[in-house]
């Protein structure tokens, strides 16, 4: 790394940038070990059950859910077809027009979520409640959706 650019992640920003980064991580990993301990499909199916529990009509167009999980419109569908393929999930077509495909929660997946959710929240709470009050999360929260609203554009 030149001195330029090594001056330039030295700032407080690329040092809370780094900060995030590594936290992301290792909370990640953290989810995925447990998960995969407690015999359940990886962490990108919670966070696709999850989103789509949440969603009005337990369902959301294509686009939209790869946006909320920050997942290329490709790297969507390969998981929607996995989720499909478990019976967790269906394809549905808007009745107006058929090129709006909405992915659509199956009880199953419903099911399924009920029974991961438990494991996340443990360990959530493990990462972040032993750190943080509820008033210091609902704070990172809104500092870490300015900065995203930032990031994409929003103002």
């Amino acid at each position: 790394m030149t001195q330029q650019a090594e001056a330039t992640v030295r700032t407080p920003h690329g040092e809370a940038w780094g900060a995030l980064t590594r936290t992301h991580a290792a909370v990640t990993q953290r989810l995925q070990d447990a998960l995969a301990q407690a015999e359940f499909p990886p962490l990108p199916w919670y966070e696709m059950l999850a989103t789509l529990a949440d969603a009005p009509e337990q369902r959301m167009r294509m686009g939209d859910l790869a946006e909320a999980l920050v997942i290329t419109r490709g790297g969507l569908t390969k998981l929607v077809d996995r989720l499909i393929k478990a019976a967790l999930l269906e394809r549905t077509f808007c009745e107006s027009d058929r090129r709006v495909s909405y992915a659509t929660l199956l009880p199953a997946g419903a099911e399924l979520l009920e029974e991961m959710r438990p494991v996340v929240v443990a360990e959530l709470d493990v990462a972040f409640a032993a750190n943080l009050s509820e008033r210091q999360a609902d704070e990172l929260r809104a500092t870490l959706e300015r900065v995203r609203g930032s990031a994409c554009g929003a103002t």
